[in-house]
């Protein structure tokens, strides 16, 4: 006899429960006690035995297949259609069976009961809304025996544990082409809403067709991703992560991603991972590291890649594991990216560079060895600080010389800096390592153009184009390009293009682009339209300030036109309002001195030059005028100091020598004692020779007033 330990009643040698209160009494069995059942192969006094038929005979019990925690599953057949399918049982904990009705413990309420039964059928209903190929279907639901049962797709085939019982640890490419599958079939999941909370390899069956089925929803609750809800602690230790332990805390699709990896890691080392529980008390109360073993250390053959994958995907802290099972996928495909690396992505995304470096440099400190996230990081520094971009290039040639995006920084911040000639040289190197890369193809383009070679520029930025037709930047540049060379017409199309998409785009980066194509456009417009087209410069021009309407750009560039066509006040008003514009272009100042020349108010033109030579840099152009100005006003000391200013920011201009040695003249015949002759002499000499290299009649007429006035060329 045994004595039941719940209610003290004696039962009989043989019996699996207490016949008085249900509590189970396997675990006091000896092995010489157990006696197994020969039609079913296990302890079967409270299974429902072969040919017992539920729901009036739809259903017919063929062999036990196994027990859990709550459930037994059958064997069985759907005799309509002679269908093979598995039938699970809800079996309550401590209860018993009388013929074929369940017998609830006394311990169980008739509410309890109600609510164990409720959350067996919304196993099947979770179950049912998770479809696909790898999820067994659900075919019905019912109560019956005092009990439910749920029908299902029957699976002919081996769970992961048992094969890994069977025949040890499985290889690399093995485990990897069922977790790809194992992982899309969790997105489905995630896609209802449900947690599976409970993969392990016993519950992942493979099939005849050697595919991965995910089975026993037993488990699965209802949950948004990181809101706070109340679960159950349903769990299975060594595969649970952290927060499952809990019954309180947010929840996250990456709970299952967790006892994913962790099924990997049992399946390839044949060990169980320490509990989550464990780890932290070893971390956090013995201040070591994570006393989980990687796993190269238990099976050295492990590829770095997979290690680094399932040591991801079990971290502590949820925010550093896999957040979705999409990205474990691509992971293990071989597009791996890091929860780290992934966050700064997302920032780039979203234009928030700022954040995008802190995420990057805290990526890298984690992940010391990722050169494409520290290639990623450069191209983001560029924005905001380009000698740390140089300096984290140059690292990252150090871990990957062989990624050319790295020499696409460095020839980028060449370009930057107007270094055209080192530019060039390390674009070409990108473009030679990187070679589907646009963007470098296009900056090695512009380069090129830079340098003045403009048909290999032609050429290059073709291919940029070939590998990105949509690019407003390279179109941009290849208008820019066909412009330098006088190709008023072939230019139109392309920054017409370009135009039109920064349009549909409406980003702050699509305004800066088209500030500078509106000009080429508008330019070519203007060069290749015959008069009665005339009207489509100033409709773009329309179009320019009306795109970018605080632009100084467009409104000076409206002004310049105005002037040009000789409408020299309204083409002042336009420059006014340039000038009010946050960021003007410096040659406003110019061409509003140019109008104020015009209209002969040379005090207004003194006044704009003036400015403009106190904000930005030397501009032979402007000292000139000044000079001419003040000369104009008999002043000539401060004429002859402008026009040797000109002089020296531009030395191959005959005008800027001819009217410097005009003022020296000047002055001499006012008896001024500080010019020498030989000053004036060499002034008109260089003059006459740089006339002279330019075909121009002025050297012949220069030599004739030298000789009128006394002085020899």
């Amino acid at each position: 006899m045994i004595q039941c330990p719940a209610c003290l009643e004696n039962n009989s040698i043989g019996t699996n429960n207490c016949q008085i209160c249900g509590y189970s009494l396997l675990e006091f069995y000896t092995d010489n006690d157990i006696k197994k059942d020969k039609n079913t192969g296990g302890f079967s006094p409270h299974h429902l035995k072969p040919n017992t038929f539920l729901l009036n005979g739809s259903y017919q019990i063929l062999e036990t297949l196994g027990e859990g925690g709550f459930g037994i599953t059958y064997k069985g057949i759907y005799l309509t259609s002679n269908v093979t399918v598995a039938i699970k049982e809800l079996w309550p904990e401590k209860s018993a069976r009388v013929d074929n009705n369940v017998i609830w413990s006394f311990n169980t309420s008739p509410k309890e009961k109600q609510l164990q039964i409720h959350k067996f059928k919304l196993e099947a209903n979770n179950q049912k809304k998770c479809t696909h190929t790898n999820i067994p279907k659900i075919y019905d639901c019912f109560e019956e025996n005092n009990t439910a049962y749920i029908v299902m797709e029957f699976i002919e085939g081996k769970s992961l544990s048992k094969i890994l019982k069977d025949d040890g640890i499985l290889s690399e490419n093995r485990v990897k082409k069922y977790f790809i599958q194992v992982a899309e079939t969790l997105k489905v999941v995630h896609q209802n809403n449900f947690l599976h909370r409970d993969i392990k390899p016993e519950n992942i069956i493979i099939n005849n067709q050697d595919n991965p089925i995910l089975i026993d929803f037993g488990a699965t609750k209802e949950f948004i991703d990181g809101m706070t809800s109340t679960m159950s602690t349903t769990l299975t230790q060594g595969y649970a992560a952290y927060e499952q332990y809990s019954t309180k805390g947010k929840r996250f699709a990456a709970t299952d991603i967790y006892a994913l990896c962790a099924s990997m890691y049992e399946l390839l080392t044949g060990k169980l991972p320490i509990e989550a529980p464990e780890r932290i008390k070893l971390i956090y109360q013995k201040k070591q590291s994570d006393p989980l073993i990687s796993l190269r250390q238990l099976r050295p053959e492990i590829s770095s890649l997979m290690e680094n994958i399932i040591l991801i995907g079990m971290r502590i802290n949820v925010e550093e594991r896999f957040q979705t099972a999409e990205e474990l996928i691509k992971a293990l495909q071989g597009n791996f990216l890091s929860p780290f690396h992934k966050k700064a992505q997302d920032f780039v995304n979203q234009n928030n560079l700022i954040e995008a470096i802190k995420a990057y440099q805290n990526c890298l400190q984690n992940e010391p060895n990722n050169d494409r996230a520290m290639v990623e990081l450069a191209l983001v520094q560029i924005h905001i600080n380009p000698q740390e971009a140089e300096i984290t290039a140059h690292q990252a040639i150090k871990l990957n010389p062989s990624d050319g995006r790295i020499y696409g920084v460095l020839g980028l911040i060449a370009c930057r800096q107007a270094n055209w000639q080192k530019a060039v040289s390390d674009l070409q190197k990108a473009s030679q390592l990187a070679s589907q890369q646009s963007w470098i193809k296009s900056n090695l383009a512009w380069g090129l153009g830079k340098l003045g070679k403009y048909q290999e520029a032609e050429k290059v930025i073709n291919e940029a184009l070939s590998l990105d037709s949509n690019c407003t930047f390279s179109l941009g540049v290849k208008a820019w390009i066909l412009a330098q060379q006088g190709q008023w017409k072939a230019t139109i199309p392309p920054a017409t293009q370009a135009i039109f998409k920064c349009k549909q785009s409406n980003s702050n980066k699509s305004k800066q682009v088209q500030e500078w194509i509106y000009p080429i456009l508008i330019l070519a417009l203007k060069q290749a339209v015959i008069t009665k087209n005339a009207q489509d410069v100033v409709r773009k021009i329309d179009d320019f300030c009306q795109q970018i309407s605080n632009s100084g750009y467009s409104w000076g560039l409206k002004g310049w036109y105005f002037a040009k066509e000789n409408k020299l006040n309204e083409g002042m008003n336009y420059l006014q309002k340039a000038i009010s514009c946050a960021d003007f272009p410096h040659w406003i100042l110019i061409n509003q001195g140019i109008i104020y020349e015009k209209l002969n108010q040379r005090d207004n033109a003194i006044n704009c030059y003036s400015q403009y030579e106190q904000k930005f840099n030397d501009n032979y152009l402007v000292y000139y005028r000044l000079g001419m100005l003040f000369a104009l006003q008999n002043q000539w000391t401060k004429a002859q100091n402008y026009l040797e200013k000109a002089v020296q920011s531009n030395n191959k201009l005959p005008e800027l020598y001819h009217n410097l040695a005009w003022v020296l003249l000047s002055q001499k015949k006012l008896d001024n004692d500080q010019i020498k002759s030989i000053d004036i002499i060499n002034n008109y000499r260089q003059a006459i020779k740089l006339y002279s290299e330019q075909n121009s009649l002025y050297s012949t007429v220069l030599k004739k007033q030298l000789q009128v006035i006394g002085l020899k060329s």
